[in-house]
């Protein structure tokens, strides 16, 4: 599994809002697309909010980049008794068929506990790049990752790091949780409705 390091943060204020603040602060769009994920966990798992250490900490995605590609994620993570993500991994594995893709997963034992579908920018100012994200139904988010897209420099080696560049941006957004999991929003959502 490939070790990844990332935060996220929930926005204060609407997609919009935070998209026309980045655009002033010398920001630029690199991309702009749609991601469509299916969240999957073993049969054998038991779905309940009380559950969710268990069902975060392995599952699988059916990821469609809209337009561009497709593909089975699996993610591993643990967290800290605070929820903060200590350590995350995933492997990636392409494929032709998301339909076909989740047929098989049913066939192995895996079932589909949720959704997401989320319009994502993927902005960048030369020395950071920084991922809106506007979750259906969800709300928006912010998300930076260790390794550049698309620039050769990566935003920071430690998660404090990258606390600090995310910070340097005066961005309306929630600095009390650096690990905010739009995946755990919308599970709490579907127990809520």
């Amino acid at each position: 599994m490939k070790e990844e390091l990332e935060i996220c943060v929930r926005s204060l204020v609407p997609f919009k809002q935070l998209y026309d603040d980045m655009i002033n602060k010398g920001f630029h769009v690199q991309e702009d697309f749609i991601l469509n994920d299916i969240y999957m966990v073993h049969n054998d798992i038991e779905v309940s909010l009380e559950n969710e250490d268990v069902i975060f900490s392995n599952y699988v995605l059916i990821r469609e980049t809209v337009g561009k590609k497709k593909m089975l994620v699996l993610k591993h993570k643990e967290m800290n008794k605070k929820g903060e993500i200590i350590k995350q991994e995933s492997v990636k594995c392409p494929i032709d068929d998301c339909t076909k893709a989740y047929e098989f997963m049913k066939a192995i034992g895996y079932k589909k506990i949720f959704d997401i579908s989320d319009h994502n920018i993927l902005m960048s100012n030369g020395k950071n790049e920084i991922y809106l994200q506007d979750v259906k139904g969800i709300g928006t988010y912010v998300e930076m990752e260790q390794k550049n897209l698309l620039l050769k420099n990566n935003n920071g080696d430690t998660i404090d790091k990258m606390k600090n560049n995310l910070q340097g941006y005066a961005l309306q957004i929630d600095t009390k949780d650096y690990f905010a999991r739009k995946a755990y929003d919308a599970f709490k959502k579907i127990f809520n409705e």
